[in-house]
């Protein structure tokens, strides 16, 4: 397992007294419909698919804007934003969440200028913005293209409560890709749903799933995943208010919002690091994640408080664990490191994720 995970102060929660229930957490988890899925795994002929599809996008296209909005938006974001676009690949815009004529204006004045494709993500019944942001951007694929190429241009992942986007797609004939049935949009990253703007960003999806998998499957869950999963609950269950989720690294920003919608009842945050360092973490749960190789490194020039070598990824992480391990008897939380953020490692995290809030989750509702 390549997701490493160091504790500060959580041997002060009370733990044992759902370590036992903990057992019954994954019992009821590994019957989830998420969770099937993963260890199941997708066919090999499904997954060649979907990259089969996202090649032909990436030929279409500079961007591909996938249309989604609330969980699935985040859901999305967390996983597309992680991934650094690879040549010959699309960038990738999520919108949808929005009534604002100023930003709709934006967005529309920006793809008039560019190849784009529209992806419309309906796991369940759209919402009005959705449906908004659906037909305003395929009119503007019927205006910049015409009505017979604009539809060659247009791709679709719903569920079964989907309404607008499956019925237009059944008559229009475009792709339209199943999403599948009692998966909550949340605990989504491993469905076609993230699988397909991720491939069309450059994600290698074999990887990535075999990271998933390999989280999920690790004898080491229950020394880690579990603790952290327990940990929170237990915080909670103590009187806990607050959760931080650190994040020094942009591509990670968009996976600590997602983090904040899992379960109610908390006061959740993901804070940008260090500029909300200032922030009183005293009292709350915190949960740093850090990359330790990141995609990008700068050889500083030599300033005071620098590191000795230059380098300012060697800069990043030794600030983060000056800040989260200095005055630890005053804090209570986990770090979660990964080596790299590539597709597997990304795989990992986002599995890491969906099934240690599902053990919150339970723990908090049994």
């Amino acid at each position: 397992m390549n997701l490493n995970i160091d504790k500060t102060n959580i041997e002060k929660l009370d733990l044992d007294s759902l370590q036992a229930k903990s057992n019954d957490a994954l019992d009821m988890l590994w019957n989830v419909a998420w969770l099937k899925n993963a260890m199941n795994k997708l066919d090999r002929a499904s997954v060649e698919s979907l990259q089969e599809t996202a090649g032909k996008i990436c030929s279409q296209c500079e961007v591909a804007v996938i249309v989604a909005t609330g969980d699935t938006a985040k859901m999305i974001k967390a996983c597309t934003s992680a991934i650094q676009q690879r040549e010959a690949c699309a960038d990738v815009i999520v919108f949808g969440d929005s009534f604002s004529p100023a930003e709709y204006a934006e967005v529309m004045t920006d793809l008039e200028k560019k190849d784009f494709v529209l992806i419309s993500v309906a796991p369940e019944l759209e919402t009005v913005a959705m449906r908004g942001a659906f037909v305003c951007l395929k009119q503007l694929l019927v205006t910049k293209y015409g009505s017979e190429k604009a539809i060659d241009r247009i791709y679709a992942v719903a569920g079964k409560r989907s309404q607008l986007i499956a019925e237009d797609a059944a008559e229009n004939d475009y792709p339209l890709i199943s999403y599948p049935d009692n998966v909550p949009a949340i605990y989504g990253a491993n469905t076609a749903a993230a699988l397909l703007p991720m491939a069309v960003k450059g994600a290698d999806l074999s990887e990535y799933l075999d990271g998933f998998y390999d989280m999920l499957a690790s004898p080491q869950w229950d020394i880690n995943g579990a603790d952290y999963g327990i940990a929170r609950a237990a915080y909670r269950i103590a009187g806990g208010t607050k959760e931080h989720f650190l994040i020094w690294q942009n591509q990670l920003a968009d996976f600590g919002k997602w983090e904040e919608n899992f379960f109610d009842g908390i006061q959740k945050r993901s804070l940008k690091m260090p500029v909300d360092s200032k922030i009183d973490s005293a009292d709350a749960f915190d949960t740093q994640i850090i990359i330790e190789e990141d995609q990008e490194d700068i050889m500083m020039p030599y300033f005071e408080g620098c590191h000795e070598d230059g380098s300012l990824n060697l800069l990043l992480n030794a600030a983060a664990g000056k800040y989260f391990f200095e005055n630890s008897e005053k804090k209570t939380g986990v770090q979660i490191s990964l080596e790299r953020l590539d597709s597997y490692n990304l795989g990992q995290l986002m599995a890491f994720a969906q099934l240690s809030n599902g053990i919150t989750e339970f723990l908090l509702n049994n």
